[in-house]
């Protein structure tokens, strides 16, 4: 019978294992060598900045590299987007390209070979999530109504963040996601957290100014996004419209700026747009009636008006609203009562 016997050393080690054992002694020495040592400094204190920080779907980003530990004037820079080769030359510390769609991963690489012959590698995954956001005034509206209820001074006001973005599974799932609101450049721990894509706050008064700004990211996908609410101030307004014994109010039709009474009696409603919602509007608003600069006592929207025979002329009605809490909400309108000769006189109420 005979055996072979493996390979060994003195030591009494086979030669395999002393080839292993010289390969990791290599690879210590290499990692300790200062060459190594100082590649590694290069690539952890490299300073990158993006603009912007958190881009949307398909915007261009401009990216630049400083380093403090090698003249990167003299070095060759190397750009790739997802493994492609896009720019290379000396000095290239900055460089511009554009992110991929909603939802999806650009993957940016930057090779820079030192003067000195060092090789640093980064690479960096870009995700940007498209965001939508809806918002909508808790203020009055008439009936019919068909705009959505607009924002004025002092108004509270509800955003709602809808992320449009598509991933591989399908579509973000909006409870899934960690939003991060702030307002005024303050972050608002109590609104954010996973599934808080909704934000209430209040608008601004005439001399302040209210920013409100949102970011949001998934819990395992890298995508990010960041969204910032410009909301437009509407100023309140009144309408006047006409109440038909039969028909009841006529929103359909608004009254312009004259009216010609035609019978013995008009009944008028007012209509604010845009003025806060309330419990009571008793304690909301104020109303300030007035016909030919005379103060009627009238506490309501809601007004009838009798001619009592005369002269031909007319009258001017004129109504002023008010926020009672709201200080910086208030509308005023006017209507000129036109009545025929048949039946002129001053309208009473």
């Amino acid at each position: 019978m005979f055996v072979f016997a493996a390979a060994t050393t003195t030591m009494g080690r086979t030669v395999e294992e002393d080839q292993l054992i010289k390969g990791l002694q290599d690879q210590v020495s290499n990692l300790l060598s200062p060459k190594h040592i100082r590649q590694n400094a290069i690539a952890e204190y490299l300073k990158v900045s993006t603009s912007p920080q958190s881009p949307k779907p398909g915007e261009t980003v401009r990216v630049t590299i400083e380093s403090y530990l090698s003249d990167l004037s003299r070095a060759t820079i190397t750009w790739s987007v997802n493994n492609k080769i896009i720019e290379k030359g000396i000095d290239k510390t900055s460089f511009s390209f554009k992110v991929g769609p909603s939802g999806g991963s650009t993957r940016l690489g930057v090779l820079i070979v030192t003067n000195e012959g060092e090789e640093v590698y980064k690479e960096y995954s870009f995700n940007p999530l498209g965001l939508t956001i809806l918002w909508e005034a808790d203020t009055y509206t008439p009936p019919f109504y068909k705009g959505k209820p607009l924002a004025t001074y002092q108004s509270h006001v509800r955003a709602v963040v809808i992320p449009d973005a598509v991933k591989a599974g399908g579509a973000f799932d909006t409870s899934a996601l960690s939003y991060t609101w702030k307002q005024n450049g303050y972050a608002i721990p109590e609104a954010s957290g996973y599934g808080k894509n909704s934000y209430t706050f209040t608008a601004p008064r005439p001399y302040e100014e209210t920013r409100v700004g949102v970011s949001a990211s998934p819990l395992k996908e890298g995508a990010r996004s960041e969204f910032a609410l410009n909301l437009p101030i509407t100023n309140p307004f009144i309408f006047f419209y006409e109440v038909h014994p039969l028909l009841g109010v006529r929103y359909e039709r608004p009254l312009g700026s004259e009216v010609a009474l035609s019978q013995k009696d008009i009944s008028l409603r007012a209509e604010p747009f845009f003025f806060s919602n309330g419990k009571n509007e008793a304690e909301s608003i104020s109303y300030t009636w007035a016909l030919n600069g005379k103060t009627i006592v009238n506490p309501g929207r809601a007004i009838t008006l009798r001619n009592t025979e005369g002269i031909k002329g007319e009258s001017q009605l004129s109504l002023g609203m008010y926020g009672i809490k709201k200080t910086f909400q208030s509308a005023s309108q006017m209507i000129r009562l036109k009545f025929d000769e048949e039946s002129a006189g001053v309208p009473t109420f």
